[in-house]
């Protein structure tokens, strides 16, 4: 049992960085390691200088890093992205109108049982 996470540290590892996965995430790091294999094969055949190897794979890694970086925002984000297409389609479409108190209710609170749930991470 020592070796199970608490939900606590569960959280700390997905709000981190270098611990955030997802499907984008591991269809990267395959694709770097695939890269990686073809270009040391590559260095071989065509005799590259230890500097060239090296500026070539930090060019690599620089991409790899940046790109990483990318899908962890576009996950952080998307809730919130999500919330504020909804609530300029709700703004646009309706005409806030007496009659119409009961149904922003509920969709104020739509929003916020949504965002609680999103934000619960298991």
């Amino acid at each position: 049992m020592d070796n199970m996470m608490t939900t606590t540290e569960k959280q700390k590892l997905a709000d981190n960085p270098f611990y955030f996965s997802n499907s984008k995430t591991e269809v990267l790091e395959e694709a770097l390691r695939m890269f990686i294999e073809t270009f040391d094969e590559y260095a071989r055949k065509n005799e590259l200088t230890e500097k060239q190897i090296s500026a070539f794979k930090q060019l690599i890694m620089d991409s790899y890093a940046e790109k990483r970086a990318l899908y962890f925002l576009e996950n952080k984000f998307s809730g919130f992205n999500d919330y504020i297409n909804k609530s300029f389609h709700f703004a646009l479409k309706h005409l806030f109108e007496n009659d119409d108190k009961d149904s922003i209710t509920k969709f104020f609170y739509y929003n916020k049982k949504h965002r609680l749930i999103n934000n619960e991470q298991y």
